[in-house]
């Protein structure tokens, strides 16, 4: 499980993200699909995407919690 994420993209800008602040839910990076997917937690009963094409960033770094099961 991924915890946080830096990404910085082609046009030189920087995203970052860590589960739990600002309401983030989880953070995915989906290879086959080309893309980093990060879902927000909403105070109603539906939920924000973000995705962010893997074509599009030039570097990303990030840490991931060890599953309980790898402890």
């Amino acid at each position: 499980m991924i915890d946080r994420i830096e990404v910085s993209m082609i046009n030189e800008s920087v995203h970052n993200f860590r589960k739990g602040e600002f309401g983030v839910k989880s953070i995915e990076i989906h290879e086959k699909r080309g893309l980093i997917e990060i879902i927000y937690a909403s105070q109603e009963t539906e939920k924000k995407t973000v995705l962010i094409p893997l074509q599009n960033v030039e570097k990303c770094e990030f840490t991931q919690k060890p599953d309980s099961k790898d402890v």
